[in-house]
């Protein structure tokens, strides 16, 4: 009696025995398929042996099945619906993309949020140098005091500005030194004397201040 051997319905091949069982029909080694259609062997293997992680990320693996089964001559269609429903993944191409996507989005944020925090950087401190260029030096004069009454033709003006500022004693140039410490003797006349003290920066606005002095 010749016992039963029960032959496995194609329905019941798992995708990668299709594709084995269509390429060994053919009588091709992965690498001469591979060099056919020009896909790295390794793939090849992957997509028989169902394993989608060996496989590139999105699109390119599911183009990779559909080059396959035409060139094996299986339906293209049938294929990939037959990958969809494998006990790994719902659909191991899509899952893919999205991880790519998810992987790819993070870094883009990141790299953003830097430059937005760089540019905000600079323009704080582009505001806050030009700030201090542009507004006018501090100034405190020391002495004399202001509605000073004197006998005397001669008083000692004497004060404190930023350093690096040009200072002017009605008009005239007086020399300060590194701290912007400056003293000036200047002469005056009988009667009512305005004496306009200036300090200014190089690009700055200027800083003044107004003494009377009555000398009797």
């Amino acid at each position: 009696m010749t016992n039963f051997i029960p032959k496995k319905l194609p329905l019941d091949e798992t995708l990668g025995e299709r594709l084995r069982q269509a390429r060994s029909l053919k009588k091709l080694k992965v690498e001469e398929v591979a060099k056919i259609l020009q896909i790295r062997p390794e793939y090849i293997s992957a997509l028989e042996e169902e394993n989608w992680e060996k496989l590139p990320a999105g699109l390119y693996g599911k183009n990779f099945l559909k080059q396959y089964a035409r060139f094996l001559k299986l339906n293209t269609k049938e294929l990939l619906k037959q990958a969809s429903t494998t006990e790994a993944t719902s659909n191991p191409f899509s899952q893919k993309i999205v991880a790519k996507n998810k992987f790819i989005v993070f870094p883009k944020i990141v790299k953003n949020a830097i430059i937005i925090i760089t540019v905000l950087a600079c323009l704080l401190y582009l505001a806050t140098y030009s700030k201090k260029i542009f507004l006018p030096p501090e100034l405190i004069i020391t002495a004399p005091s202001q509605n000073l009454l004197i006998h005397d033709n001669i008083i000692t003006v004497s004060g404190q500005t930023e350093a690096g500022a040009e200072v002017r004693i009605n008009n005239e140039i007086t020399l300060n030194n590194d701290n912007g410490a400056f003293s000036q003797t200047i002469n005056l006349k009988k009667g009512l004397n305005n004496i306009i003290i200036s300090a200014q920066k190089k690009y700055s606005q200027s800083q003044t201040v107004t003494r009377q002095i009555l000398v009797e």
